[in-house]
């Protein structure tokens, strides 16, 4: 794989973790409540 390609997978992995521990910490939060 390119170095391009590891920057690109990276940033990926990145936002989704990011955005699930945005959702989880949200949950928590709110006491299990949907947002």
């Amino acid at each position: 794989m390119k170095k391009e390609t590891w920057k690109t997978v990276i940033q990926v992995v990145i936002s989704i973790l990011t955005a699930a521990l945005t959702a989880l910490g949200t949950v928590s939060c709110m006491g299990n409540t949907p947002a």
